[in-house]
């Protein structure tokens, strides 16, 4: 039995079209709308069918209908903020752990540990979660180029003129 997608979905094919060029950074958003415009414009009679031309399955494409037929457009549009903790270094803790590093107070990781628990009482417990802090936020490690301790810098430079 085919449902008639047609008379169900409310907007029209080129209202859908346009809704999904001005959605086209988002992927996901424009996959649901060009999914709700091949079903109004009867390009693919199923969900089936458009599931071989989006590459989504049919349970997923059954999901998004729902969501249209259950909240409209609006929800089908709607992307959630992803979940998971809220991140433990507030925005003024993280200002001034970044001051202390460009000041150069701060070198290494467990510097920073001990900052953040002394200054603001932010615990992390261990190294690593102050290592992918930083991946989080884009900061680099910075260090030197290596040298040998026994180096005399005056042979080196006679030895490159």
């Amino acid at each position: 039995m085919w449902i008639d997608y047609a008379d169900k979905i409310t907007e029209s094919a080129s209202e859908l079209r346009a809704l999904e060029k001005k959605r086209s950074a988002e992927r996901s958003v424009a996959d649901r709308l060009k999914m709700l415009r091949l079903l109004k414009s009867e390009q693919c009679r199923s969900r089936s069918q458009v599931a071989d031309v989006l590459g989504y399955s049919e349970r997923q494409l059954g999901r998004w209908f729902d969501t249209y037929r259950s909240g409209g457009l609006e929800a089908l549009c709607r992307t959630e903020k992803p979940g998971g903790k809220d991140e433990r270094v507030t925005e003024e803790a993280w200002e001034a752990l970044c001051e202390q590093m460009k000041a150069g107070k701060i070198a290494r990781l467990k510097d920073a540990q001990t900052f953040l628990q002394e200054e603001f009482g932010i615990e992390y417990e261990s190294e690593s979660g102050i290592s992918r802090l930083f991946k989080r936020r884009g900061v680099k490690l910075k260090t030197g180029r290596p040298r040998h301790r026994d180096a005399d810098p005056e042979a080196q430079t006679a030895f490159k003129k």
